[in-house]
């Protein structure tokens, strides 16, 4: 087991790291941070602590810097967590809007821009040898992670296609993920919500096909 599949282990027992990043957008994941769990909802970044283990299995998967140590001090670190918690609820409401195709929330949009303002950048004109030169500064919010995790959700919002944009179809799952597959027909967050579904399926129709065998007409095709 490597570090990633262990922090995976500590903050939520039972999920592979693959479940947990199966999105294929770091924004999405994020959300995802907050979903059900045999209809309980269960919340993997309840702490500062938890947060943090996120963000390093994040940076492992995703290939981004995200979690600064400097950032994780005790005094801060429930300042830290609030804030997450409020960009996650902003970018869930955003993306189940564009899922189910309603005006987005004016709120909500205004909770990723305010994150988004801590981050500006400018240009700034110079000389070098005698030659104008134009130079590009960006001022590092001091939580960097939050900022991208906004930028990623602004460019799945305004640049991807948002018809790719799904919900899991198993029935008490709240997971969404981006639906990269070739033929874009994905129904299921990860392979163990499929495989639950399946399973009730086929035993939907064992049950269907043992009450018509007892009254002696034909079971009805499934589905």
């Amino acid at each position: 087991m490597n570090e990633t599949e262990a922090r995976a282990g500590i903050i939520a027992p039972g999920l592979s790291v693959e479940t947990l990043f199966a999105s294929e957008r770091l924004c999405l994941d994020f959300i995802n941070t907050e979903y059900r769990r045999r209809e309980i909802a269960v919340d993997i970044i309840a702490t500062a602590d938890q947060l943090r283990r996120w963000l390093r299995m994040a940076e492992d998967i995703r290939g981004l810097p995200l979690c600064e140590d400097e950032d994780w001090d005790a005094k801060n670190g429930e300042t830290i967590l609030l804030r997450a918690v409020e960009l996650r609820t902003a970018l869930r409401t955003l993306v189940q809007s564009a899922i189910d195709k309603t005006p987005a929330s004016a709120t909500a949009i205004e909770v990723v821009n305010a994150i988004l303002r801590t981050n500006p950048a400018y240009t700034q004109l110079g000389v070098s040898n005698g030659t104008f030169r134009e130079s590009f500064s960006v001022i590092q919010p001091r939580e960097k992670w939050l900022v991208a995790i906004a930028n990623d959700a602004v460019d799945l919002l305004c640049h991807a296609d948002l018809s790719l944009l799904r919900q899991c179809e198993y029935p008490t799952c709240i997971r969404v993920f981006y639906d990269t597959t070739k033929n874009h027909k994905k129904r299921w967050c990860a392979e163990k919500c499929g495989s639950h579904s399946k399973a009730a399926a086929y035993y939907r129709r064992k049950v269907a096909k043992a009450v018509q065998t007892r009254i002696g007409t034909p079971a009805p095709k499934s589905q």
